[in-house]
């Protein structure tokens, strides 16, 4: 995890236990004991339509972090298949990109021609994200509504 005590750094977490998780897990097996009680399902269908709660239980136990920090030199995240530590001198720009579910896609784009796309999980909102990077000098290029 990022150090804490950086003085003026942005820092954004998200942990998978969300009360969202929770209801949704809920919801799910709500649905599954009305399925089995009320409509009769056979067992192995029960069984088959259960077996997507064992990776989201598994999720809420562990209640991984994601994060992301953007300090007055670098931009830092982990998240559970990504992890990166860009410094803001290699940083051209920042491409955030308003998706058809109003979600945002962040890329960070360097000069030497990469890009490095900032996952889902440790994206915060556009406004802060766009403040914090506009303080630190880092053009934000805006796209809305693509098809790709």
């Amino acid at each position: 995890m990022p150090d804490p005590g950086a003085p003026g750094a942005f820092r954004f977490t998200r942990y998978a236990r969300s009360v969202a998780a929770l209801l949704v897990l809920a919801a799910w097996l709500c649905a599954l004991i009305a399925l089995w009680a009320v409509f009769q399902a056979r067992g192995w269908i029960v069984v088959l339509l259960a077996l997507p709660v064992l990776p989201a239980l598994w999720e809420l136990w562990r209640n991984p972090a994601a994060w992301l920090e953007l300090t007055d030199d670098h931009l830092r995240w982990q998240a559970a298949r990504s992890t990166a530590d860009i410094a803001l001198h290699e940083i051209d720009h920042v491409m955030l990109v308003t998706r058809w579910d109003f979600s945002i896609r962040a890329t960070v784009h360097t000069k030497i021609g990469t890009h490095h796309r900032i996952p889902a999980e440790v994206t915060p909102k556009a406004q802060a994200l766009e403040e914090a990077l506009a303080k630190r000098s880092i053009v934000v290029k805006r796209q809305h509504f693509t098809v790709l």
